[in-house]
């Protein structure tokens, strides 16, 4: 059976918040503290199965947490910096950011190749109002 590191724990338990605590501590004594099935599931009243199935649980969440891939390298030349902004302002953060650094190859956009865009109809729509209102104060 698997075990897991305290630290290990800790940066999965975010992933277990909709699975009961008494649940997540039996899975905790026989994951972390290396108890057997049965000890880890008789404080709470639960089979050997039980415990087993419940360790299978928290074993898939914590392949998922391993599977995420890692941030994508920035080009060459460049530094990653991490950015913490309102959600409603996220979108102007990013056209100054472009403004002042357009992205490799943004040459090719210009010459007409389309962008790839997650949601085009949203970036649209957010990308006619400051136009609107760049021409109402022009």
């Amino acid at each position: 059976m698997p075990q897991l590191t305290e630290q290990e724990w800790k940066r999965l338990l975010p992933l277990l918040k909709n699975i009961d605590i008494n649940r997540q501590q039996a899975a905790y004594s026989r994951l972390v503290q290396g108890t057997t099935l049965v000890k880890a599931g008789e404080p709470f009243g639960y089979s050997m199965q039980d415990v087993h199935y419940i360790v299978k649980t928290v074993m898939r969440w914590w392949e998922k947490l391993n599977s995420l891939p890692d941030k994508p390298m920035p080009p060459r030349g460049w530094v990653a910096i991490e950015l913490f902004v309102p959600r409603n302002h996220v979108d102007e953060v990013r056209r100054v950011v472009e403004a002042l650094y357009p992205q490799p190859g943004a040459d090719a956009k210009r010459k007409g190749s389309a962008p790839v865009r997650v949601s085009p109809a949203k970036e649209r729509r957010q990308a006619t109002t400051p136009r609107a209102q760049k021409s109402k104060t022009a």
